[in-house]
């Protein structure tokens, strides 16, 4: 097997997309396509024009992803995320994600671990094993599904302030996993096996297995045992 290339980038720089090694950023970078590598660091701020595929991914800063306008089957978006249709939206799957910062990602976000102490955008599904947010300004995902799944607000304003002032926030439309544990989200469906509502939430409905805990700071509209 052909050995991969790595790329450090030291201040500002760019590169291709494609099959790398590591991938290293202390900076800013931009990346025209899709990445497939063993690591990708990013200490600053990273874009890539299109998926990101890797074993560990680890960002103190900001990564976006964003979506090419018309991937070509072949290339490493359309082989790994798009297939080559231009509705795919980009997205990322990796053994380890741990985020310093803010992740923007159009499309889903796959993991065995997953890690943010910031901001998350993402406008497909959330989903690991391991779920631990600790939330810095708002953060909007469709979808959140896991086994263990941390949401907490950190933050020194008080909770009944929080989603008033947009801050430290989680907006999703459905979260599910077995043991769930939010704070300061605002969500239309929670499921779950052991589900605990903690301060600042407003959330719809929440079915659960068994047992569930609501906290007096928090709004649930209905309660349901499955």
């Amino acid at each position: 097997m052909m050995e991969r290339s790595n790329i450090n980038i030291i201040g500002e720089g760019s590169s291709s997309g494609g099959q790398y090694g590591k991938v290293k950023v202390v900076g800013e970078a931009d990346f025209f396509g899709s990445m497939e590598c063993e690591q990708f660091k990013i200490t600053g701020e990273a874009t890539v024009d299109g998926g990101l595929l890797a074993e560990e991914i680890k960002v103190t800063g900001t990564l976006q992803l964003k979506k090419k306008d018309a991937p070509q089957h072949g290339s490493a978006e359309a082989d790994i995320f798009g297939h080559g249709t231009a509705e795919a939206a980009p997205g990322i799957r990796a053994e380890t994600v741990k985020i310093t910062g803010e992740l923007t990602v159009p499309g889903s976000c796959e993991a065995e671990e997953f890690k943010l102490r910031g901001q998350i955008n993402a406008g497909g599904v959330l989903s690991a094993e391991e779920i631990d947010i600790k939330l810095h300004g708002v953060s909007r995902v469709r979808e959140i599904g896991g086994a263990h799944i941390s949401v907490k607000a950190k933050t020194n304003i008080p909770f009944g302030d929080l989603l008033q002032l947009g801050m430290g926030s989680l907006q999703a439309a459905l979260i599910e996993g077995d043991h769930i544990y939010l704070e300061n989200t605002e969500a239309e469906h929670v499921r779950g096996i052991r589900v605990e509502i903690g301060p600042g939430c407003r959330i719809g409905s929440v079915e659960y297995r068994d047992s569930l805990e609501v906290d007096s700071r928090a709004e649930v509209h209905s309660q349901n045992r499955v």
